[in-house]
């Protein structure tokens, strides 16, 4: 696959390894115009299943169980 190069290596072979496992991918980042919406949109055409952080729900659990 043909990532953009604004990716570092260790993100093309980590991108890699989830597609080839299946595993959900979220792209995060700060405001602004960072690509994560090109990446998103670039991965989903390839088939992987990718989020934007404003399109999950997230649930945080802090409190230690008995």
């Amino acid at each position: 696959m043909n990532l953009p190069n604004y990716l570092t290596p260790k993100q093309h072979d980590d991108i890699n390894q989830a597609i080839k496992k299946k595993t959900p991918i979220l792209v995060t980042g700060k405001q602004g115009p960072t690509g994560k919406t090109t990446l998103t949109n670039l991965l989903k055409k390839e088939g992987a299943v990718v989020f934007e952080y404003h399109e999950c729900f997230i649930i945080e659990l802090n409190e230690v169980l008995p």
